[in-house]
């Protein structure tokens, strides 16, 4: 693919550089999860039934509306490339005592991701401008139901800013400091859901297939604030004889990071909108008061971390007005901690010796929590459920619930090292 760059010396002294970038890159064709599944689930090789109605043990007989009317996991077989393209613009200053600073503007634009979507989704009529589904509409293809479909038709946007400070080893210090404030939106990506979370908030399929600008949101692994530290420091040596050596040949460092929390999205217990996409076991998202706010929603704690009073059940047959990923879950802070003892061994030649590491890692045993899992349901919001108003809804008394941490406790490692 094409990749141009170039880097200036602005003032012709090497105190300054420009740098800029551009690159088009392509995705390795890593189909992995759609062979795997696709084979036994496309007919003549495999079909899939689903009877919802007269059930009956032991049936016997499947229905002729429900042979074979589903295709779980079907290629896309005009599927595109997948690419991104990148580019970034760098100023760097050298400054004193060893150290640079510089300042970049950092962006990527993803086009023909992954994705997993129903590819043969229902066809609503229109209802006040509003999309309108009775329960009962017909596919765009009427000869078969729900089709799994894997293909490439997601997007992506990235744009940062980032700052970088470095003082390079001198004196027995060096240290890196970064930040990076920044935004990423997609459409739902991914050839299979993620079992990290669930509730929805990592659901590969988008609410409405025919409407992907609907699912537009902020990433699952947005995070919009990120600061990164590291500081190596070799201690001084006092050169004493004897017992005194002991104090000789320490060295400390430490690692600490500090981050914005991940995005999830509000859900409904059930298919609201009466949709069917995924055979209706999709969660549609509830409406979202006028007037309230992502920055008002979030409460803090773990025990109700967002107020589930602003969102409101839909009325059936409708999609919701609050949008994907529109909440930020709790930030995240770590601190890592290191020490070593570097004792010489001269008589086993010259170099030689042993390290004494011990690693202390969450060195303050912070308790970082995970985003809602089964607190992000915020009503029992199935297609027969009447749509409460904000005055008399009810929400769930798991909503807003925090109940996984991320991370590990604190945790130390000793280590003893021989360097030759």
């Amino acid at each position: 693919s094409p990749r141009v760059g170039f880097a200036w010396d602005v003032f012709g002294d090497g105190s300054t550089s420009l740098r800029s970038g551009f690159g088009l890159l392509y995705h390795l064709g890593s189909f992995g999860a759609i062979r795997v599944t696709s084979a036994d689930g496309i007919p003549p090789f495999g079909s899939r039934s689903t009877v919802t109605s007269n059930v009956r043990f032991p049936r016997t007989v499947i229905p002729p509306e429900a042979v074979g009317k589903e295709i779980s996991v079907a290629p896309d077989y005009h599927m595109q490339q997948p690419h991104v393209l990148q580019y970034h613009l760098t100023i760097d200053r050298q400054l004193p005592a060893s150290m640079v600073v510089s300042v970049s503007y950092a962006g990527s634009r993803g086009i023909n991701l992954f994705e997993a979507q129903d590819g043969n989704p229902t066809v609503p009529t229109r209802v006040n401008g509003r999309e309108f589904w009775t329960g009962t509409d017909p596919r765009i293809n009427p000869n078969w139901g729900f089709v799994e479909l894997r293909t490439t038709g997601a997007d992506s946007w990235y744009n940062s800013l980032q700052f970088g400070l470095q003082k390079r080893l001198s004196h027995g210090l060096q240290f890196q400091s970064s930040y990076t404030y920044s935004k990423v939106l997609d459409t739902p990506q991914g050839q299979q859901n993620s079992g990290e979370s669930g509730g929805g908030n990592r659901n590969a399929y988008g609410v409405n297939p025919s409407n992907r600008k609907y699912d537009k949101g902020p990433a699952d692994f947005d995070h919009a604030h990120v600061w990164a530290f590291n500081l190596l420091e070799q201690l001084p040596s006092p050169g004493l004889p004897g017992i005194g050596r002991i104090l000789d040949g320490w060295r400390v460092g430490s690692i600490v990071k500090i981050q914005t929390g991940q995005r999830f999205t509000p859900i409904l217990s059930g298919n609201r909108s009466r949709s069917q996409v995924q055979n209706g076991s999709q969660n549609d998202r509830p409406d979202l008061v006028p007037g309230r706010k992502p920055d008002d929603i979030i409460l803090g704690g773990a025990n109700r971390y967002f107020d589930p009073t602003a969102f409101v059940v839909q009325p059936a047959g409708f999609l919701g007005t609050a949008s994907r990923n529109m909440l930020t879950g709790p930030g995240q802070i770590n601190v890592d901690f290191s020490i070593t003892k570097h004792f010489p061994l001269r008589g086993l030649g010259e170099g030689t010796g042993l390290e004494f590491r011990t690693e202390i890692f969450n060195l303050f045993n912070r308790a970082n929590f995970f985003i809602p899992i089964n607190g992000a349901q915020v009503y029992t919001g199935t297609a027969t459920v009447p749509a409460p108003t904000a005055t008399s809804a009810t929400p769930l008394a798991t909503a807003g619930q925090i109940v996984q941490t991320l991370g590990t406790s604190r945790q130390l490692q000793f280590a003893l090292k021989l360097i030759f």
